[in-house]
């Protein structure tokens, strides 16, 4: 399998990257809040989701059952989200020449 630097400098499976970004993307405009507790529950294991959170997370696969989201994931997310609060945006996870 064709891995992909990432960012914050770890590796990644690149169809796994492709996958979570476009799953990001659609919950980042269809659900911002909840991508707003993803990102910082990525952040901070201990923050606490709100809401519906935690069960929109887990239908779409991006948090494992115990509301931990699995390590390539959160590997994924700190390398694509920059910014805090109304400031966050999401980008490209990967490394500079490996787009």
């Amino acid at each position: 399998m064709k891995t992909v630097k990432l960012k914050n400098g770890g590796e990644e499976v690149d169809t796994l990257v492709t996958v979570a970004m476009f799953s990001l993307r659609g919950l980042m405009a269809e659900k911002p809040t909840v991508f707003f507790d993803l990102v910082m529950k990525c952040r901070d294991s201990k923050y606490v989701l709100f809401g519906e959170a935690s069960k929109v997370l887990q239908d779409l696969a991006l948090l494992e059952p115990d509301n931990i989201p699995h390590d390539s994931l959160r590997n994924i997310v700190l390398s694509a989200v920059t910014g805090d609060g109304l400031e966050m945006t999401l980008g490209s996870p990967l490394t500079e020449g490996t787009e």
